[in-house]
């Protein structure tokens, strides 16, 4: 939406002008590598903050009436604006650089994964109550993991819960038939309980 109120800006802005002066480029966060392309050529030009003489930019790298900046930084989403040529009009452009969803993702897991290891320490030391608490809690935010139900099975078990630990076990198969470990587990608390077996 940013992006959109800025180009839609810089666009208003262009067409009451025709050939800018100086040229400003800021991002967050800062250390962005600016590169200009034109018909398909591209030239890294800085790095944000970038000040520079749009005229002399122009001289040297875009020859034609529409040429685009983009700025990138690693681990964020590249940020591209299209301008065309403008008259004594000193431009100024600010992007906020979004992070890249991969890197998102990573962080997100690697936070799972932290929150996870954690339960497990509690779960070792026998606090079962804070662990089924914070395993409740992971449930919620991501119900379509298996491991999640599989820890409170595990959880219920150590705590001799043993017709909780099934229904978990049987909940982290169904969640995912692949998960060997949650899949023998139910087999043998149904075979112990004297139950049938329940398929997914």
């Amino acid at each position: 939406m940013n992006r959109l109120i800025l180009l839609t800006f810089i666009l208003t802005l262009l067409c009451n002008v025709a050939w800018a002066a100086k040229l400003t480029l800021k991002s967050r966060p800062a250390g962005a590598e600016v590169f200009i392309h034109v018909n398909g050529k591209s030239a890294k030009i800085g790095v944000t903050p970038f000040d520079g003489d749009l005229t002399e930019i122009m001289k040297t790298y875009a020859q034609s009436n529409s040429f685009m900046f983009e700025l990138k930084k690693e681990g964020h989403v590249p940020y591209r604006v299209l301008l065309a040529r403008t008259n004594d009009v000193d431009l100024e452009l600010a992007a906020n650089l979004e992070l890249d969803p991969a890197i998102d993702n990573v962080k997100e897991h690697d936070s799972l994964m932290n929150k996870l290891f954690s339960i497990q320490k509690l779960v070792r030391s026998r606090n079962f109550q804070d662990a089924l608490e914070q395993l409740s809690s992971l449930e919620k935010k991501y119900p379509d993991l298996s491991i999640i139900p599989e820890m409170k099975a595990t959880t219920y078990y150590m705590n001799k819960d043993v017709e909780s630990a099934l229904s978990y076990y049987r909940r982290a198969f169904a969640v995912n038939p692949e998960n060997q470990d949650a899949y023998r587990m139910k087999l043998y608390l149904e075979k112990k309980l004297n139950v049938d077996s329940e398929v997914p």
